[in-house]
């Protein structure tokens, strides 16, 4: 199946200043394919089989081990359809706020429960849903109780537990034999591949909206500084060698069918954008006599000062040079606004986008697969 994910990183390598860097894990949030499961298998002793809808939503096969679950929460309106073309986008990350509704739904619960929210808008379409997470201790932020923060992206780890407090006051609600973790099921026969899925969809998608990569490209360099221009930040240019660095990467995420800042082979992102001499120092101007591992450099010189910056000091010969670079990947995305949307609705994605220290982007694209790299080079 087409897998709509996203994930950051930052390493802002400063040979002779100081940088911010990305957590040392990769985010990764529940899908709605996932939520529903679920919530319906935490609501319900069985979920009826729904197969022959499959034909009406072009991104769901009836094979596909979710896909009881996405039709059958369709029929009782825990997802909405894509009204032009019926699509489900079973893999788009789920908010707090449609996991509320979707919890709501599935358990029937009251809606419109009082609450203290303040961030909460009173004609939005999830206010009647929000109080749930008051009454049954959801999503609570120990720095700020009165925000609940709708559009956060909601991880297994946070749905989990949001169920495990519902529960807790709920027990009688709990189905026989239900577990938090399921059992994969060993494949059998021939079914759809989730290399098809993401071809039909793709195609399905492209036949409607002919737009050539090149200006998907532009359009995502456009939205990101249209984000930076509200923060009074500096605007990102294109660099040719970050473009290639993303395009190369995302190509190979698409036809090798991984995700992740690093390939199989163990290179990540710090290398894929010095193999595109992005980060390349003409060693001769600093009056070295002998060619230096810049790459060794950067690792020697690295400390952490938080959990989420590093930085690299040192003097190379008779120059300082000064590194930074970044990356965000995205799968599953359509278009450069639902990308840029779901990049701006996670708080790592975001600081990326808006981070000061960049000063240029690249981007690369391939199927559904989506690929910021950001960099910023100095010679002093």
């Amino acid at each position: 199946m087409r897998t709509r994910i996203l994930t950051p990183i930052i390493i802002l390598l400063l040979l002779g200043g100081v940088a911010e860097a990305s957590q040392p894990f990769e985010y990764r949030y529940l899908t709605r394919a996932a939520t529903v499961e679920l919530l319906l298998r935490a609501s319900r002793e069985s979920i009826p089989d729904l197969s022959q809808e499959a034909i009406h939503y072009p991104d769901v096969i009836a094979a596909q081990t979710h896909s009881k679950y996405i039709l059958y929460a369709t029929t009782l309106g825990m997802i909405d359809p894509e009204p032009k073309r019926g699509l489900l986008f079973p893999y788009r990350s789920v908010s707090r706020a449609e996991f509320l509704k979707m919890m709501a739904i599935a358990f029937n619960l009251p809606q419109f429960i009082p609450h203290t929210y303040q961030d909460i808008e009173n004609n939005s379409w999830y206010a009647p849903y929000v109080g749930l997470a008051s009454y049954y201790h959801i999503f609570e932020d120990a720095i700020d109780t009165h925000q609940l923060q709708p559009a956060m992206r909601v991880t297994p780890e946070e749905a989990e537990k949001a169920l495990r407090r519902f529960f807790l006051i709920e027990p009688d609600r709990i189905p026989r034999n239900f577990s938090f973790t399921v059992e994969e099921n060993k494949p059998t026969g021939i079914r759809a591949t989730p290399q098809l899925v993401k071809n039909a969809i793709i195609n399905l998608f492209q036949r409607d909206n002919v737009v050539s990569p090149d200006t998907t490209r532009q359009e995502v360099i456009a939205l990101v500084n249209e984000k930076r221009a509200k923060e009074k930040l500096p605007s990102l240019t294109e660099n040719i060698l970050l473009r290639i660095s993303a395009q190369k990467h995302a190509k190979d995420m698409y036809q090798r069918g991984y995700f992740s800042h690093i390939t199989p082979e163990g290179v990540d992102y710090v290398d894929r954008i010095r193999a595109a001499n992005y980060l390349d120092v003409d060693q001769s101007k600093c009056g070295c006599k002998t060619v230096f591992n810049l790459r060794s450099l950067i690792e020697t010189n690295r400390k952490e000062t938080t959990p989420s910056s590093m930085t690299s000091q040192t003097k190379v010969c008779g120059c300082r040079p000064r590194f930074s670079v970044g990356e965000n990947i995205a799968k599953g995305q359509l278009t450069s606004k639902q990308v840029m949307e779901d990049w701006m609705n996670s708080i790592p994605h975001r600081a990326n986008i808006l981070h000061p220290q960049f000063e240029e982007i690249g981007i690369g694209l391939f199927g559904d697969i989506w690929v910021q790299n950001f960099g910023r080079m100095k010679i002093e």
